[in-house]
């Protein structure tokens, strides 16, 4: 009887992790600075990536959130 309750208890833990694990973004951005100059434009960002399977997705996903905060590169 014992061993039922703790294996339920496990299964119970395991699916709430695996089920906030899958609700989570492929990424966040938690910083943006961008530095300026007379004929410069430099932009570095902060991303936690939380999903790395599919990166090349995330890469342009990112590349296009970029793109929209600071304005598409020269």
């Amino acid at each position: 009887m014992k061993k039922k309750i703790i294996a339920t208890i496990t299964m119970l833990c395991l699916l709430t992790v695996l089920y906030n694990y899958l609700r989570l973004p492929g990424y966040h951005i938690t910083n943006s600075i961008s530095f300026s100059s007379a004929d410069t434009r430099d932009t570095e960002l902060t991303v936690i990536v939380y999903k790395c399977w599919g990166i090349d997705g995330v890469i342009k996903d990112i590349e296009n959130e970029h793109n929209k905060i600071n304005g598409t590169p020269t």
